[in-house]
């Protein structure tokens, strides 16, 4: 596996799983490179989603159209007209239409996606966040102050990530040949790095610790909001992020205490899980049947938990797991 492709895996994500022996998996009978498997899938994938028009292959279309704005938003709005009641496109699509362009997109102008996502999935963190930085945009600080408190209160954070990792797995599953499912397993993860929401500059903007430090109620809601992010955000990257902006909100607390690292149990795990990767990366390159067999079992096992959990659980119970059967 190339370097750029280890960097690439493990700055997006890492995740685990707790029941590998539930799907078992003949050992490859010879090693396969994953670069070149890698390469191979997805130029598959690309090809299959381009020529399809179904909801998924839609959505997975205008993750490779990033790059292209306008063709970005059609595909996500095609995808979201396809299969509505998928919470993964309307958020898709909602984010997407937080891009201010001038004109308005055509497929962001009839429709508020955003209120739709915040009234459909109103227990969930997520949307709340961006309806506070819709408020910020507008100047509307006390909007914003009640989203972010709205936000605080809620008792999910979820971006989605399983249901986009859902759904690269769900293509690229059929498409490996014999001895590439661990790469395909691997692979689906690397792509539901690139998350449909993205939250980072939301929050910043919106709990700057300018802003924190001016205003006492808003600093105790970002805060709030960073702690739930950490316990229970849906990616690792979220959690990682809920960390930080709790000890941001804790360092703006002209009363508090200066905070050194507002989850250390959660940067060791963070620390530990890619060393697992690591390991299953460096096996499923092995020279030995058995060593390739059992990496691919763990590859495909660490994404099917973590689409029935979130990542940051399913890399704790292999951990807990492997450190039984050592």
């Amino acid at each position: 596996m190339t370097d750029r492709f280890l960097a690439a895996l493990f700055g997006c994500t890492f995740v685990a799983a707790s029941a590998a022996q539930s799907l078992p998996e003949s050992p490859p009978r010879a090693p396969i490179g994953i670069e070149s498997g890698v390469e191979r899938l997805d130029a598959v994938l690309r090809d299959s989603v381009l020529v399809r028009d179904d909801a998924r292959a839609r959505f997975i279309a205008a993750q490779f159209a990033r790059t292209d704005p306008e063709a970005h938003v059609r595909d996500l709005a095609a995808a979201f007209a396809r299969e509505p009641r998928e919470m993964l496109y309307l958020a898709s699509l909602a984010s997407a239409c937080m891009e201010r362009t001038l004109p308005v997109r055509p497929e962001c102008a009839t429709t508020d996606y955003l209120s739709q996502w915040s009234f459909r999935d109103g227990d969930n963190a997520v949307p709340w966040l961006l309806l506070a930085e819709r408020a910020r945009r507008r100047n509307d600080l006390a909007t914003m102050a009640a989203h972010v408190n709205k936000a605080a209160q809620q008792p999910r954070y979820d971006e989605y990530w399983s249901h986009m990792l859902a759904a690269y797995w769900k293509e690229l599953e059929p498409l490996a040949r014999p001895g590439e499912r661990g790469t395909a397993a691997m692979l689906a993860r690397l792509y539901a790095g690139s998350k449909p929401v993205a939250m980072d500059s939301p929050i910043l903007a919106v709990c700057a610790a300018g802003r924190m430090a001016a205003d006492e109620a808003l600093r105790v809601s970002c805060g709030g909001v960073g702690k739930m992010m950490a316990q229970r955000g849906s990616s690792f990257l979220a959690r990682v992020l809920g960390a930080g902006l709790t000890e941001r909100s804790m360092s703006a607390s002209v009363r508090g205490p200066v905070a050194r690292d507002a989850d250390p149990l959660l940067r060791q795990l963070q620390v530990r899980c890619g060393d697992l990767d690591a390991q299953v990366s460096r096996g499923l390159e092995s020279a030995d049947a058995k060593e390739r067999g059992q990496a691919t079992e763990f590859a495909v096992a660490l994404v099917v938990d973590a689409i029935a959990t979130d990542e940051a659980t399913a890399c704790s119970r292999l951990l807990e797991r492997r450190a039984r059967t050592k």
